[in-house]
């Protein structure tokens, strides 16, 4: 089925999950800046011609600060090079912004790892958002590189007395975390909460910046933590546009607000966020300027930055097992355009969580989404969204899913369930049950949802050089303009959706009862027993990391029936009641997977009517002495109107005798040419338990031209006194019964022969 490229209107709700790792070469790259983004992992080995560096090094001016440097221990393995803003120094001050603005109108993520090795715990790092310029650059000292002398509060002496005066940066914000303890030095600083505090600063009015009370908009005070303790933490910090109240709960005079959040080395400090807009920083086009500060004063530390990513238009959570969280996703007109959900299983741990959207087709993902996909899914189209924005082109959506607090961003164990919502509204040749909700089967939208992961673990929806990126359709639940669902199943890093998914295979359907050609009374009760195994295609050959297509349902045409899961699908039983009128029906199972794609397996059953069974059984009338054999005769015939199938002549041994054979011949015949003709089949019998079993088959009525029956001999052997009496003589009693499929309209179709003692 054909889709309109632009036939989809979606709220989207998605979650894709878990990365695999990679390692970056560690040798200095001092080529041209060719990096759009700031993408610093695992460390500061590449690009680093992207980055503008100012130092102030009042204590050794010859001293060339910021630079990069070799990692020092315990730095973690993979991490060589880092940026230095300042060394172990007095009076140091560094900054180093990435050239390329970035966008911080719209939601984005951070991420750096930072080790402040152990001096005098100095004075404190800075990540700062501004406007000013490259060359931006505050004082040294209690200001870290960001605040100017000015501002500071009685005690905190920002460099010797001899410096220059400078004021801190404009246009800016900052996320502070000071390492300075205070009484160190024999300084006081009369705004800082605690011996290491993480704040948030940013002054009214566009105005330089300072570290009082008066431009703070938040702060985490720590008790015990010493950042300058030599050892990597983690930070992140994100910014979420007009939240809902199923995010971080930002509000401003009752009414949701952008917000901002820090998490430190998995700890989330402001839960409830920060409200702040970054438009009042007078942005540019919406962007801005990002990077670092740092600065040494009476007391110092190498202060290195050894890790950067920025993720523009991602958001962080911290995710909480069992509890369920929703990324809303905003266009620059404030609308939802989207949203993400996910549900860590209740055995995982807390985990952090960036989802970043990644749109293809544009300038700086020259690579259409579709391409991406058909290397592994010839013909697929990816979904367009169409709630981007004003003037902002239709596009889809591929996201990025990374787990800064774990080590190279891998999300691994990560197991959550994953959803999205979204309405469909048809075009082109876009079938009508999308409008009706009815979409099932060859009807179907046939849904993917697709899963990759690329080389790169902090950008997993960057194509490999070669090979394809999209590996499996990982669709578990899928229903039109309400939900689809997929667990993560641990694994995976890049997810989009998907529609026109070909090659799928369809459930597999094995119906064992009713069997094919089934012959059935009018009216009956027939039980049914049928299974539906989990479609193979959609799961790979190899690499294979679930969920997939699974069976969703198995039913039955008629009557009720009910499944249970097992490892391949689904087992079922049921029953349903046979027609009331002859003829030839079908019985059908039709299995559903959770991508709607149907299959159907139909057996043919046969419905007869009422018929009228007789049956006789002729004996010796006596005596037979102890060890003597008695051989009973029975005639069975049909008395019609039809048909009598399956004619079985049951016949319960008196408990004095034992079976010594059985056999007979049912007899068919008919006038042709005139003539009577006839036919005979064998007649087989059996015993079991004392009753014998004899199998006639199928009798046609008895009429004058038509002299069709059963006729059978049933010989035991007495094998002691009779316990029954007949009269005032022990007797041997026998009763023989014939049965059908069909109804029987003679109600007592049984005959019974005495034989005296």
């Amino acid at each position: 089925m054909k889709v309109g490229r632009k036939s989809f209107l979606l709220t989207f709700a998605l979650l894709a999950l878990a990365l695999a790792g990679s390692s970056r070469a560690s040798a200095q790259n001092l080529t041209p800046c060719n990096a759009t983004v700031p993408d610093y992992s695992p460390d500061f080995s590449l690009n680093q011609a992207c980055l503008t560096l100012n130092g102030e090094n009042y204590d050794n001016p010859s001293t060339a600060y910021p630079s990069f440097q070799s990692a020092i221990a315990p730095a973690p393995a993979n991490v060589s090079t880092v940026l230095q803003l300042t060394p172990n120094l007095n009076y140091q001050g560094g900054s180093a912004w990435f050239q390329t603005p970035q966008p911080v109108a719209s939601p984005f993520s951070t991420t750096f790892t930072f080790q402040l090795n152990p001096a005098q715990g100095a004075d404190g790092i800075a990540f700062v958002i501004q406007n000013s310029g490259l060359t931006a650059l505050g004082p040294t000292g209690c200001g870290e590189g960001f605040a100017g002398d000015l501002a500071y509060p009685p005690g905190c002496t920002p460099v010797p007395a001899n410096s220059e005066t400078q004021t801190g940066i404009t246009n800016s914000i900052a996320f502070r975390f000071d390492s300075y303890s205070q009484g160190v030095g024999g300084g006081t600083q009369t705004n800082d909460p605690g011996v290491n505090n993480v704040t948030i600063q940013s002054c009214p009015g566009m105005a330089a910046n300072s570290i009082t009370a008066a431009c703070q908009l938040a702060v985490y005070p720590f008790s015990q933590v010493d950042f300058a303790d030599g050892n990597v933490h983690t930070a992140t910090i994100s910014y979420v546009v007009s939240p809902t109240s199923t995010q971080t709960a930002c509000t401003v005079n009752n009414a949701p607000s952008s917000c901002l959040d820090v998490i430190l080395d998995g700890t989330d400090l402001f839960p409830a966020g920060v409200p702040f807009d970054m438009t009042a920083l007078g942005l540019t086009s919406g962007t801005a300027y990002v990077g670092f500060t740092g600065a040494t004063g009476g007391a110092t530390d190498n202060q290195d930055i050894l890790s950067w990513v920025f993720t523009p238009q991602g958001q962080t959570q911290t995710l909480q097992p069992g509890t369920p969280a929703t990324y809303n996703f905003q266009n620059p007109q404030g609308q939802t355009a989207y949203n993400y959900q996910v549900t860590l299983s209740n055995n995982s741990s807390p985990t952090t969580t960036t989802i970043t959207p990644i749109y293809p087709n544009t300038q700086n993902y020259p690579y259409s989404c579709d391409t991406l996909v058909e290397q592994t899914y010839p013909n697929a189209h990816c979904v367009l969204y169409t709630n981007l924005g004003t003037g902002v082109p239709d596009s889809p959506v591929m996201f990025e899913v990374t787990c800064p607090s774990l080590p190279g961003d891998q999300c691994s164990p990560f197991t959550a369930q994953l959803g999205t919502e979204y309405t469909l509204s048809s075009s082109n040749n876009l079938n009508s049950c999308i409008n009706n909700n009815t979409c099932t089967g060859s009807n179907n939208p046939y849904p993917g949802w697709v899963k990759g992961a690329g080389p790169d673990p902090t950008h997993p929806c960057t194509p490999p050089q070669s090979g394809s990126l999209f590996q499996s359709n990982q669709v578990s639940n899928f229903l039109i303009d309400r939900t689809t669902k997929g667990n993560s199943g641990g694994t995976g890093s890049c997810w989009v959706a998907t529609y026109d998914m070909p090659g799928e295979s369809l459930p597999g359907i094995t119906i064992t009862t009713p069997t094919n050609g089934l012959i059935v009374a009018a009216g009956s009760m027939v039980t049914t027993s049928y299974s539906c195994s989990n479609p193979a295609s959609s799961e790979p050959s190899t690499n294979a990391v679930g969920p997939y297509l699974t069976t969703a349902s198995c039913t039955q045409s008629t009557g009720t029936g009910s499944c249970m899961q097992t490892a391949n699908g689904l087992s079922c039983t049921g029953s349903f009641t046979a027609a009331s009128t002859p003829g030839t029906y079908a019985f059908t199972v039709t299995g559903t997977d959770t991508g709607e794609n149907g299959n159907t397996q139909t057996v043919n059953y046969t419905v007869v009517a009422p018929t009228n069974l007789q049956i006789l059984n002729l004996g010796p009338a006596g005596p037979i002495a102890n060890g003597g054999y008695i051989t009973y005769a029975i005639g069975v015939a049909d008395l019609g109107p039809v048909n009598a199938d399956g004619v079985v002549v049951t016949d319960p041994l008196p408990s004095n005798t034992s079976f010594v054979s059985g056999s007979g011949s049912n007899v068919s015949c008919g006038i042709v040419n005139k003539q009577l003709s006839c036919t005979s089949t064998p007649i087989q019998c059996s015993a079991s338990g004392g009753t014998v079993s004899c199998s006639v088959g199928t009798l046609a009525p008895l009429s004058i031209s038509d002299l069709n029956g059963g006729a059978m001999t049933i010989k035991v052997q007495v094998t002691a006194e009779p316990s029954t009496t007949c009269g005032t003589k022990p007797c041997t009693i026998n009763t023989a019964t014939v049965s059908a499929i069909n109804t029987d309209t003679n109600s007592n179709p049984s005959s019974t022969v005495n034989t005296t003692w």
